[in-house]
């Protein structure tokens, strides 16, 4: 036997459960031990305020317990058919219902505003093409078991699925700066370095303003490193003197904060200068990065032809993947808004 408390607002519940009856002519027994337990309009006036099942039988009083948790929420235990019909149903769903893709920022702040202002216009199936060609060919946070060749060659299919889209839904410059940003962002997705667990690591330098000189520092940057506590203090005052609107407070952590830019420029100006050798080294390697052409000159003429191209051509990843990427694709650029 075992007492159980349950708390609740909104119970809809029906449901009958059998046990038997210990004492024939006691009434308060019956009360206990009643031959059929129902659960209904009862129990919903029961339920929505606290409740107490003495002395009910073990298996009943579980299969209660079972249905309560979390916090009074009703759990079902369905099986493992159930489970799967309902995985089934659930999967059908979210692929009628029509999700824009999240638009994705990339760290390197000059590459970024290139994407952005190539998309100006664009139709949201573009947008949602472009960013889930990023997300699912680019920068990829998990590759699973991939073998690095089968991650350039993901990479090399990113970089025809964004030619297919500057091809036949943008024009003039707004397609050229495109397909500029695109291919830097799968530089940077070439340099990306898989550890043993299939995470993948992308080295990207935020870089200049726009229209910034190519020598600009992200004071910031270099503050956190030369003065890493004295950093943290600054963003809890400026934190602090936010929350509680005083000016003042805020305007005593600049004057310090000033002061620790200041001893950078003054007391380590090699800090500066190494930063921008840094940069510069970087934005080499970037530019100096080959993109493989596993997927290349693929017939671009219609996404029909695209699709059965690549399938015909591929060699390196596997049907699973393959299937799921160009679906994606052809549904972005297809489905109506």
């Amino acid at each position: 036997m075992m007492k159980i408390t349950s708390y609740t607002n909104t119970v809809n519940f029906l449901q009958t459960m059998n046990t038997q009856s210990k004492d024939g002519g006691n009434p308060q027994a019956l009360k206990k031990d009643q031959d059929a337990v129902t659960i209904g309009a009862e129990a919903r006036r029961l339920f929505d305020s606290q409740i107490e099942l003495q002395d009910v039988p073990e298996e009943i009083a579980q299969k209660i317990a079972s249905m309560f948790k979390d916090g009074g929420k009703l759990n079902f235990v369905e099986s493992e058919e159930q489970l799967a019909i309902r995985a089934e149903q659930q999967a059908r769903l979210d692929e009628e219902i029509e999700h824009n893709v999240l638009a994705i920022i990339i760290p390197h702040i000059q590459t970024n505003d290139k994407l952005v202002n190539s998309l100006k216009g664009a139709s949201q199936q573009v947008l949602d093409a472009t960013y889930s060609t990023i997300s699912q060919n680019f920068l990829v946070h998990n590759v699973g078991n991939m073998t690095e060749e089968q991650r350039q060659a993901m990479i090399s299919l990113g970089l025809e699925k964004a030619q297919f889209i500057a091809d036949n839904y943008l024009e003039g410059q707004q397609a050229k700066d495109y397909m500029d940003a695109m291919t830097t962002i799968a530089k940077f997705a070439v340099n990306g370095v898989k550890n043993d667990n299939g995470i993948v690591l992308y080295a990207i330098e935020k870089g200049p303003l726009v229209h910034a000189p190519d020598d600009y520092i992200h004071i910031d940057d270099l503050v956190k490193e030369a003065f890493p506590e004295k950093w943290q203090s600054f963003r809890d005052k400026i934190l602090a003197a936010t929350e509680n609107q005083d000016k003042d407070a805020l305007v005593e952590a600049f004057k310090e904060y000033n002061q620790l830019v200041k001893s950078i420029y003054t007391n380590q100006p090699n800090l500066v200068q190494n930063k921008v050798k840094d940069y510069a080294k970087w934005q080499e390697s970037i530019s100096n990065t080959e993109i493989s052409k596993h997927f290349s000159q693929l017939d671009k003429t219609s996404l029909s032809n695209f699709i059965d191209d690549i399938m015909t051509s591929n060699e390196w990843l596997s049907n699973e993947f393959l299937a799921k990427d160009l679906k994606d694709f052809q549904r972005y650029l297809t489905r109506n808004h």
